[in-house]
């Protein structure tokens, strides 16, 4: 019996009595509805397997050992990683330390993390389609705290780097809990390294004669043009601009990106940050992680 086979045997049996949270749909589709994420993401068989196996350390009476003498360390540390510490702590106790936990993670249990709340997602929208607000008297917590943490998990499963099943992820948080609809022509552009790279290469070329465009962009050089002419306003401190900037200066300093003090070219790079944040609707780490590859690539 192949490693993955009895993973499978196991987690049903570890789950046998259990059923989904509110419904009569047995626990185990959600274990192996995780695993399938995994599988067709092609992630590694060590993934896969600590999918399948993610609860029982939390919810059966599965122990390490029981874990570590199946399937080998890294499953049992995978397993580990994706429980909670403390069941007993308030729930807000309990997301705020996941939440860090994921920001320093490495990737198989990032990649696990993200399919376990993708499904969980799935479910919840399935679910609010047939019931709508009324599912949500499922959960400990309603729709503005379940809102909260989905957004801020996007934010910490990419803090390291990204990957593309958190991409999948992203689109359907945004979806759902903020609906989001962005226009084709963003979409195609939005997630694409080739504009950044561009933007922050030409930082310096053209940015004071950039004005924001009068029609839709379409080539990578005409969506530069665009960004260049929409980072004005925060550069002449337009509106709210001034607390947006602001903020995008906190983040980005407080991931290690050194500015020179009231200098043109820190607050030219802060302008173009925070006009890519808010016209592609990017998360903080996103942003950042456009950035340093730049600063990395000896660009800036």
């Amino acid at each position: 019996m192949s490693r993955l086979d009895l993973a499978i045997e196991f987690a049903a049996a570890a789950h046998r009595d259990q059923l989904r949270k509110g419904t009569d749909i047995p626990y185990i589709s959600h274990p192996y509805g995780v695993a399938m994420i995994l599988l067709q993401a092609k992630c590694s068989e060590d993934v896969v397997i600590g999918s399948l196996l993610h609860d029982t350390l939390e919810d059966t009476d599965t122990t390490d050992e029981d874990l570590r003498s199946c399937f080998g360390s890294e499953v049992l540390r995978l397993v580990q990683g994706a429980s909670e510490p403390d069941k007993s702590a308030p729930w807000e106790a309990r997301k705020e330390h996941t939440l860090t936990f994921l920001k320093s993670a490495d990737l198989p249990l990032r990649q696990l993390s993200c399919a376990d709340k993708l499904h969980n997602l799935r479910s919840t929208r399935r679910d609010f389609e047939a019931h709508g607000d009324a599912v949500w008297r499922r959960f400990k917590r309603g729709y503005e705290q379940q809102k909260w943490y989905y957004t801020s998990l996007v934010e910490s499963l990419g803090y390291t780097s990204r990957f593309p099943l958190l991409d999948m992820f992203q689109d359907e948080v945004e979806h759902f809990f903020l609906q989001l609809e962005l226009p084709e022509a963003i979409r195609r552009v939005r997630r694409d390294k080739k504009l950044y790279d561009l933007v922050f290469q030409s930082l310096y070329d053209e940015l004071d004669q950039s004005e924001p465009p009068a029609h839709e962009p379409v080539t990578l050089e005409e969506w530069k043009r665009a960004l260049f002419g929409w980072s004005r306003r925060y550069r002449e401190g337009l509106g709210d601009s001034f607390e947006h900037k602001q903020a995008m200066y906190q983040y980005l300093t407080s991931r290690g990106i050194d500015f020179e003090m009231n200098s043109e070219g820190a607050d030219r790079i802060i302008s173009v940050c925070a006009a890519l944040k808010e016209r592609f609707h990017l998360y903080p780490h996103e942003v950042y992680h456009h950035l340093y590859r730049n600063v990395k690539k000896g660009v800036l």
